[in-house]
């Protein structure tokens, strides 16, 4: 009976994590303490957050499970050199995932259309031409 109420108990914690870690009005002080959680979805919540600190940023973009990297990419306030940071990262998941986001800035979309894995490359060119007829278009 205790393991069923631990797992219950385990359960609610991470649920409450995930919403402190995705609410916009959480403390910088928790922001902190989320960035080192045992969770890679509640990082990866964290790393998605309108409302992050450049500090956090600089903690996510290191983090080692992918996920959290590639969310953090995703996030539109996420500064320009932590994009570049990513733009250059090891795993062709993260860059594959920072080719497909059409408001990192321009130099480093072409930058990832020169890169040496076909898929990034080919993504980063789509996302260029979709930038360019979106800008015709008007």
């Amino acid at each position: 009976m205790e393991n069923k109420e631990e797992a219950v108990r385990s359960s609610d914690e991470i649920h409450v994590r995930l919403v402190l870690a995705g609410n916009p009005h959480t403390s910088p002080s928790a922001f902190k303490k989320l960035a080192e959680d045992p969770s890679e979805k509640v990082r990866s919540r964290l790393a998605a957050n309108p409302r992050l600190p450049e500090e956090i940023f600089k903690i996510l973009v290191k983090d080692e499970d992918p996920d959290v990297r590639i969310s953090v990419g995703e996030n539109p306030n996420a500064p320009d050199h932590i994009l570049e940071s990513l733009a250059k990262d090891e795993s062709e998941d993260v860059r594959l995932a920072i080719a497909t986001v059409s408001t990192i800035p321009l130099h480093l979309l072409k930058a990832l259309a020169e890169d040496d894995n076909m898929f990034v490359a080919s993504n980063a060119k789509k996302t260029l031409e979709e930038i360019d007829a979106k800008s015709d278009a008007k």
